[in-house]
């Protein structure tokens, strides 16, 4: 992030395949090396490659070089917060080769396993992303080189800790017109002990009657985080998919929908429902975070409840970011992992689309955006 002085590493170069030429045999072997030189950038693995040692045009060389001190901030601030990462591993699936005369294009997903340096007996020692990449590379004598790569990232999206971007920037034209929840961990808290959902006594913000299935909910973050539900549509590009993935997981966990189409009409904050024929007979709250923000809220629906702080989390509840503090949120989260039984947690895990990640650390998505707004609700 900007501001922070980047701690450069000893690096070593590692032997690369170059593809014969003519031939683009060796081009997938190439991106996943390519995708993983970023991860032990990340990780500061056994070989601490430098990402411009990557056979790449000069123009992607100067453009890696720049990646290089950005992941290395990165990296020291992940250490900061919660001891980073071991060590990464990189597959690759579902690649696509095609050339047009000098000019090589490959599309890939990349899914990435990063381990936990430290660890805590039954929580998980890793998180997980999928990304897909379009990767362009030029014929330069016999040698295929990489000129560009475009990761599916857009704006919204939280980006992989090996694809680092520049802060956006952060509005203070007005204040939130929400609850915003503090990330600093309190002495006492103010809601009571983290409640147990998988006792039968226990009853959703709101409802003295409805019992949720939580465990359901957390089953289906995790199947379908990279795996997508085929009887659902994915809200790609600007935006993404994330709050559409969370509203698929609480209607699994048997909240109910909220008006149909076309009897309702669809912008309003207290209808909630998924139409099948087209994103036109579905509601602005079932897949836009800020509206599903004010239909879950007491504001309408009331079936989740504001916190105080974001350690009060417990697993199955739902976090949202501003990340610039515009006052529009931009990002939604469902909790996964716990550490520590008290009233505040210890650790909290997070998995969500776009981009696809399983068991992410919440102190990492702090600290990779220490200036955002959070908005923490227990389901």
């Amino acid at each position: 992030m900007a501001g922070v002085t980047a701690c450069l590493m000893a690096i070593s170069t590692p032997a690369y395949s170059v593809a014969a030429h003519g031939s683009t045999a060796d081009l997938e072997t190439d991106a996943r090396i390519y995708l993983q030189s970023r991860v032990d950038r990340l990780t500061g693995g056994s070989r601490g490659v430098a990402l411009d040692a990557v056979p790449a045009t000069a123009q992607f060389q100067d453009a890696l070089r720049a990646d290089s001190a950005a992941i290395d901030v990165r990296r020291e601030k992940l250490r900061s917060a919660n001891g980073g990462h071991s060590r990464g591993q990189v597959t690759v699936s579902d690649t696509k080769i095609s050339t047009s005369g000098k000019t090589a294009t490959v599309q890939l997903t990349e899914h990435t396993t990063l381990f936990y340096a430290r660890t805590t007996p039954g929580s998980p020692d890793a998180e997980e992303y999928q990304l897909r990449h379009t990767l362009t590379y030029n014929l330069v004598g016999s040698q295929w080189v990489l000129s560009h790569d475009a990761p599916d990232i857009h704006v919204g999206d939280l980006a992989p800790d090996a694809y680092p971007s520049k802060p956006e920037a952060v509005s203070e034209a007005a204040p939130s017109s929400k609850k915003i929840s503090s990330t600093s961990r309190p002495r006492t808290t103010s809601q009571g002990a983290v409640p147990d959902k998988s006792s039968p006594t226990y009853r959703a913000p709101g409802n003295s009657t409805l019992a949720y299935d939580y465990g359901a909910m957390t089953r289906y973050a995790l199947q379908y985080w990279d795996n997508y539900n085929p009887n659902y549509r994915t809200y790609g590009g600007e935006g993404g998919d994330c709050t559409n993935f969370i509203s698929q997981i609480v209607k699994a966990g048997g909240w109910a929908e909220t008006g149909s189409w076309p009897g309702e009409n669809r912008t309003l904050p207290d209808q909630w429902y998924y139409g099948y024929e087209g994103t036109w007979t579905t509601t602005y709250t079932w897949a836009a975070a800020e509206n599903w923000y004010w239909f879950a809220s007491p504001f309408n629906s009331g079936r989740t409840e504001a916190l105080d702080y974001i350690w009060e989390m417990g697993v199955s509840d739902v976090l949202q970011i501003d990340f610039d503090r515009n006052d529009n949120i931009s990002h939604s989260m469902f909790v996964t992992g716990r550490d520590g039984a008290g009233q505040t947690a210890d650790e909290l895990y997070m998995t969500y689309h776009s981009t696809n990640t399983r068991n992410k650390r919440l102190s990492s998505i702090i600290a990779a955006t220490p200036d955002a707004w959070f908005y923490a609700h227990r389901t």
